[in-house]
């Protein structure tokens, strides 16, 4: 077995040559760690002019530097761990090809949003169904724990679709307070969190997940968006728990797409509009001008804050 290392300008692959176990001998390489701080990394398609079809278990492990992959068109498979703790990771790029894929392959990767199928040998690009799906393909591992969603050759497909609402189905409907007494028996409340606390955070959870879902809604029929969209009304300003609004201020506030759903769903009401400015404060003014603009529209009446300047 030969090993070594394989430099580039956006750092070192080390790799190991394996042969198959047959007469015809054919080799190919395994990369098992990779060395480097660049936000963007292509994992090479070929070293020593030999087709690189693997990635070891933890190659990427714990790089939080690392914000974009694209992993090469040989790649035959994906080793357990293979990017986890990689804490800044927003998008990967895998052939749509039959890759096996080990478990936790993106553990604790907070941050990653897409996962781009692309079909070998053409152009790496993306069009609106291919960015839905790549949502979804990243919601399956980070919002829904859900693993065997991660299938590269059924991805974006009517049945896969199906399996992913259906498991979305299975998480909204579970109680805010399922895991926590086994939280608790685990010494896990170490952390301080009670179950007020955790409640909350299960239900910013699910907030996540629908308006994911909205934004993303190939596949999505009319029953499931009305059910999602309550739920976040359910949550919104001026409810019982207000965790969608805090979601959206807090996690979304200068990103377009999502206050113009919270608008469009009726997250703003005359009842609660007051509030919500309030809460914005000196932030956000770009929402907060979308807001005032949006009441003076579709709900109409004047008050103190239409006059507030957006730098207030």
């Amino acid at each position: 077995m030969q090993k070594g290392i394989w430099k580039t300008q956006e750092g070192d692959f080390e790799y190991r040559i394996d042969r198959k176990k047959d007469r015809s001998g054919e080799p190919w390489v395994t990369v098992t760690d990779y060395r480097g701080t660049y936000t963007e990394v292509h994992v090479p398609g070929k070293i020593e002019g030999i087709p690189v079809k693997a990635l070891a278990k933890k190659t990427f492990l714990s790089r939080k530097n690392l914000k974009r992959a694209v992993l090469p068109e040989p790649l035959e498979e994906i080793g357990d761990w293979a990017f986890a703790y990689c804490t800044g990771l927003e998008s990967v790029w895998i052939p749509k090809k039959r890759i096996k894929l080990g478990s936790s392959i993106f553990m604790e990767c907070p941050k990653i949003k897409k996962v781009y199928l692309y079909e070998p040998e053409l152009e790496k690009t993306a069009g609106e169904d291919e960015e839905q799906t790549a949502a979804l393909l990243a919601a399956a591992a980070v919002l829904l724990d859900a693993e065997y969603l991660l299938d590269v050759q059924e991805a974006g497909t009517d049945s896969w679709m199906e399996k992913w609402d259906a498991r979305m189905k299975t998480v909204m409907e579970a109680e805010d307070d399922e895991g926590y007494t086994k939280m608790i028996l685990c010494g896990e409340e170490d952390y301080g969190c009670s179950l007020e606390e955790f409640m909350k955070s299960k239900r910013k959870g699910k907030v996540r997940l629908a308006m994911l879902r909205l934004l993303n809604p190939a596949g999505l029929d009319e029953k499931n968006r009305m059910l999602w969209e309550q739920y976040l009304l359910d949550h919104t300003k001026g409810c019982a728990s207000e965790e969608t609004w805090e979601v959206l201020r807090e996690e979304h506030g200068y990103e377009e797409e999502y206050f113009k759903l919270f608008a469009r769903i009726g997250g703003i009401r005359k009842e609660n509009f007051d509030a919500l400015l309030l809460d914005m404060e000196g932030d956000y003014a770009e929402m907060k001008a979308f807001f005032i603009n949006y009441k003076e529209k579709h709900i109409g009446g004047g008050n103190f804050f239409d006059t507030l300047s957006l730098d207030d």
